[in-house]
């Protein structure tokens, strides 16, 4: 794709608008465009750090204009140069640290007018934005909930989840389970993956991805719907 046809995002991120946007409203505004994008996509999206939604006080996911604008960057480079999503965290690193970003195979992008977000958190940054405590920290590293700081915008999410939590007597300890699951989850779906990834040709690497995405979102869809069915039974 030459510099004149691909898409310009140089422009994309602009003045913070304090209006804010549900899921609902995100996909709305989206899907015409991207009507594969999905609220398991969106989760996707954020668990991998490429977008960081606030958080409401009952644990809603809102998100801002530049939340929108950066997904909108994240969905045209995938359907339109079929990127991985490493390349596409790349990209975005570049943008949030000031850098001059190069896409494969094109020139550097003008990022001068780019309202920038950075994407990694100190520890003091992680408590101003969720309200953790350094022992619940500490907690949720051992439980391996949590990474080793510079925290990235899945530990923020993940933290404000667990204070949120901690209001119900829940700790991380509690959440070992999740962890192994998740854990049991990924590698089965390594598993799956993995032989397209050995083609090692052009777009295996996005197709691997892609490939997972759905398979996490079928996953996604029946732990939901298992856990509907228990909690069902509550209110029966």
């Amino acid at each position: 794709m030459s510099q004149a046809s691909q898409p310009d995002h140089s422009n994309r991120f602009g003045a913070r608008s304090v209006k804010l946007f549900t899921i609902g409203k995100v996909l709305s505004l989206l899907n015409p465009e991207f009507p594969d994008l999905s609220p398991s996509k969106l989760r996707f999206l954020e668990e991998q750090g490429l977008v960081t939604p606030q958080r409401t006080a009952s644990g809603y996911r809102k998100f801002t204009d530049q939340d929108v604008e950066r997904l909108k960057i994240i969905l045209e480079l995938q359907r339109d140069k079929y990127l991985p999503l490493k390349v596409i965290r790349d990209f975005l690193t570049d943008l949030d640290e000031g850098r001059q970003p190069q896409l494969p195979g094109s020139e550097p992008l003008n990022t001068t007018s780019i309202r920038v977000v950075p994407m990694k958190f100190s520890r003091e940054q992680l408590v101003d934005e969720t309200a953790i405590t350094d022992e619940l920290i500490e907690l949720a590293q051992e439980a391996g909930l949590i990474s080793a700081e510079p925290f990235s915008p899945s530990d923020v999410a993940i933290a404000r989840s667990l204070v949120h939590l901690s209001r119900f007597g829940l700790t991380p300890r509690h959440l070992r389970g999740i962890k192994l699951a998740v854990d049991r989850d990924a590698a089965i779906i390594q598993g799956v993956v993995a032989p397209v990834l050995r083609k090692n040709d052009t777009g295996s690497r996005s197709r691997a991805a892609h490939y997972a995405l759905e398979i996490d979102n079928q996953f996604s869809l029946i732990r939901a719907e298992l856990m509907r069915s228990l909690l069902g039974e509550i209110d029966a």
